[in-house]
């Protein structure tokens, strides 16, 4: 009888398997609780259901010992909940520094996700809310971890090591015939699926209420902004990319009047990624596929 080789499928440099195995259950399963209920509580999507938080599981079907940016991703959700929170504050001060406090300690971990300090000018275009004080108090919330880090190492005589920002260079695309046949079609269903969910979504963007409106361009900043760091080697996973990606996808589903191609796109991601799973899985226990 075969046995599931967990210690190679989990492996993680600093990390039990088994504690991987266990995170792998429980971060995504809370980051997906955490969006659907953020997009839901700001009114971005109105029709409550658990369609976000499913999509989301589907598309992070390929993560499977990213530890690290489980939790980076998930901490990213508080960055966006402070931002939708900016909406309709002319001075909203807590929620700029709180946004920005939260990318500055990520930085530490991931330097070059400080580019979505950006995201904090664009929403403040975007909520008419731009000014002097917020940007100051942007620049605050910026500086503020890195103060204490240097106080840190003042105290107990340690070296102040400044996050090293990754080089933007273009990534090289692997070769298609390089790429197995079960992660080639969830790719391209995924692609497919996120095509169709874009043009829905920017076909009847005018028709959503202005909050929903304006969040969603927010969301959109986010996706771009995530995929030009992606694309650019700023970022090494694409799991960054899921949480933008899983609401225009979810919005889709939720919302379009072709229900037979939703359904049919719906069915097809669940098939292709139950399918690139059981494929990952055949590949660590050397099985035929």
């Amino acid at each position: 009888m075969l046995q599931f080789p967990i210690q190679e499928v989990f492996y993680h440099e600093w990390a039990s398997p088994f504690i991987v195995l266990l995170l792998g259950v429980l971060i995504p399963s809370f980051h997906a609780l955490g969006l659907n209920n953020l997009i839901y509580e700001k009114n971005i999507i109105r029709k409550e259901n658990l369609i976000l938080g499913f999509v989301y599981l589907l598309i992070c079907t390929p993560f499977i010992n990213t530890l690290t940016e489980w939790f980076v991703s998930f901490l990213l959700l508080f960055f966006l909940n402070y931002i939708f929170e900016s909406y309709q504050k002319e001075y909203p001060f807590s929620q700029i520094f709180n946004a920005v406090f939260i990318l500055s300690i990520l930085s530490f971990i991931f330097p070059n996700l400080l580019y979505l300090v950006l995201l904090i000018i664009i929403s403040g275009i975007n909520y008419s809310n731009l000014n002097r004080s917020n940007l100051s108090v942007s620049c605050i919330g910026l500086i503020t971890p890195y103060f204490f880090y240097f106080l840190h190492t003042v105290l107990f005589e340690k070296v102040f090591v400044f996050p090293e920002f990754t080089n933007l260079e273009l990534i090289n695309l692997p070769d298609i015939n390089s790429i197995a046949l079960p992660k080639l079609i969830w790719i391209f269903i995924l692609v497919i699926t996120s095509f169709i969910a874009f043009v829905e979504l920017f076909k009847w963007l005018y028709k959503k209420s202005i909050r929903s409106r304006k969040s969603f361009l927010i969301i959109f900043f986010y996706f771009l902004l995530l995929f030009i760091l992606l694309l650019f080697s700023g970022l090494q996973s694409w799991y960054f990319l899921m949480t933008p990606l899983c609401i225009v996808i979810g919005n889709y589903f939720t919302y379009t009047k072709n229900r037979k191609v939703a359904n049919l796109l719906f069915l097809l991601l669940i098939l292709s990624s139950f399918y690139y799973k059981y494929w990952i899985a055949l590949e660590y226990v050397n099985l035929p596929h």
